[in-house]
């Protein structure tokens, strides 16, 4: 008996399972592969998605791991063209800190399965849900392993088992959607010898399209991409064969071999997203919700915003609060896919175009912007979002400790799994000490730099007030996953109290 079942243990599931974790809520995450999968696939994480991990605790081992600013070297044939950073992270600021950082998925779920371990969760491997019911109390799931098989009782299940998701099918769910005629890859893990390893190398022509080699950091190894020619019927099976013919053909640079591969594929990209994500005590998130094109690196992401988006929900249903709550889930994360859904396709549509003019610098340019770096994502329309200015992402900024004198971040003061009330204004907030309620955490943030006070920053360079938009005294609860649930005069301490409470607050 436990009070999530997690299937599924890729960077969603490993995410729902971390959060839950944290909260003390039981979960059993299993997963039906016998050990960790080791092929690249996803490989960027995006600045939204850091500010996940910073609040899993997770993100000093992301920074060190990844690297940013990949250059790109591009090639007509064997002469190469220029070099430069063409997809670059941009500049971090005080209310955004992080820049996108390229990762390969294996290694990154590797540090996440690691800060599990820490908070003492685990996955089970080699576990297979065979069947699922539920009834008003709970999920029973028939789960298949080596040893037999058994029945696992939950309160509630999540699907994060991937495209072809079981639990989805076993839920009666529904995946609507079609497959984009003429986008299909060969992808794989490769070593190569004879290239230079700061740098990606890509080739693009009218008749073959792109041929792409990434370096993936703190590895040996590069992701092999290439597009199939839209006009080739039945492209050839993957082989290490296939993929040196391809680099010959279309780059052709003398002293350049790959040697071997960790992992070949065909991939077919299709556009699909469930028509429910929730089925009674059943959830769905990541690719077993949505399934899109990988352009502008967004596959990834959106499962782990999903499963951050989850966590919370779920705890405070487990907790008392009305499982209504988890309605919002769907209402607020569905529309984020279908966004995605729109956005990915289209850039895939523009690199292809570009790949076929030849234009290897708008290729690269096409697969980043504004939208997938997942900072624009907001919730105006939720139930949970009260009133003009809430369901934002809750900006960051730098401030000091008025008790130490030390740095602190916002970010900071949002780390862990409560609710955050920011009191912008000269005065203290009217509750001592230690007296808040508990999953609520209370802070002044002032420009007054005499201020003194414990759960006091000092707002110095006035970067907080204006990442928030204050102009004068105001209150903003922030929701346990990073967004502004409301916004009210700083004289309406009862109201935001009893707001809180409301979406589950203890």
């Amino acid at each position: 008996m436990t009070d999530v079942l997690i299937i599924g243990a890729g960077p969603t599931g490993l995410t729902l399972a971390l959060d839950l974790a944290r909260r003390g809520v039981t979960f059993h995450l299993v997963e039906r592969a016998e050990h960790p999968r080791t092929a690249s696939r996803a490989k960027t994480i995006q600045p939204r998605a850091l500010e996940v991990a910073d609040d899993l605790g997770v993100i000093e081992r992301v920074l060190t791991e990844g690297a940013v600013n990949i250059p790109t070297r591009r090639y007509d044939g064997d002469r190469v063209v220029s070099e430069a950073v063409e997809v670059a992270a941009g500049t971090p600021t005080p209310d955004a800190p992080y820049p996108p950082v390229w990762l390969s998925q294996p290694k990154f779920e590797q540090i996440l399965r690691d800060r599990l371990a820490e908070l003492g969760g685990a996955v089970e491997w080699g576990a297979t849900v065979t069947g699922l019911h539920q009834d008003d109390n709970g999920v029973t799931a028939a789960v298949r392993t080596a040893e037999g098989e058994r029945t696992v009782r939950a309160r509630y299940a999540v699907g994060a088992d991937g495209g072809r998701s079981t639990v989805r099918k076993q839920a009666g769910i529904a995946l609507h959607g079609v497959s984009l005629p003429g986008q299909r890859w060969h992808l794989g893990d490769v070593r190569v010898d004879g290239l230079p390893r700061h740098c990606q190398h890509l080739w693009t022509s009218q008749e073959h399209g792109i041929l792409s080699l990434f370096p993936l950091p703190g590895t040996d190894l590069w992701q092999f991409q290439a597009s199939v020619p839209a006009g080739l019927a039945e492209p050839e099976e993957p082989s290490l064969e296939l993929f040196r013919r391809i680099f010959d053909t279309r780059a052709g640079v003398p002293g350049v071999r790959i040697t071997d591969a960790d992992w070949l594929s065909l991939y077919k990209i299709n556009v699909c997203l469930a028509d429910r994500y929730r089925a009674g005590r059943i959830l769905l998130a990541g690719d077993a919700a949505h399934i899109h094109s990988p352009a502008g690196g967004q596959g990834m992401n959106t499962g782990i915003q999903d499963a951050y988006n989850l966590g919370w929900k779920l705890a405070a249903a487990l907790d008392g609060a009305d499982p209504i709550l988890l309605d919002t889930y769907e209402q607020e994360r569905r529309p984020v896919a279908q966004a995605v859904l729109g956005d990915s396709t289209a850039r895939l549509n523009a690199v292809m175009a570009a790949a076929g003019d030849g234009d290897g610098s708008s290729v690269q340019r096409g697969l980043t912007g504004d939208f997938t770096t997942g900072l624009s994502i907001a919730y105006p329309g939720s139930p949970l979002s009260d009133g003009p200015g809430a369901g934002g992402r809750a900006p960051d900024a730098s401030c000091r400790d008025a008790a130490t004198g030390k740095s602190v971040r916002l970010f900071d003061l949002q780390r862990g799994p409560h609710w955050t009330l920011l009191s912008f204004g000269p005065d203290a907030p009217p509750l001592a000490h230690g007296q808040e309620p508990a999953g609520l955490r209370v802070f002044r943030v002032t420009t007054r730099p005499e201020a003194t006070g414990a759960d006091t920053v000092i707002d110095t360079d006035g970067h907080a007030h204006r990442a928030y938009g204050v102009v004068g005294d105001e209150l903003v609860l922030v929701r346990p996953d990073g967004y502004v649930a409301a916004r009210r005069s700083a004289r309406d301490w009862a109201g935001v109290l009893a707001l809180a409470a409301a979406h589950g607050t203890r």
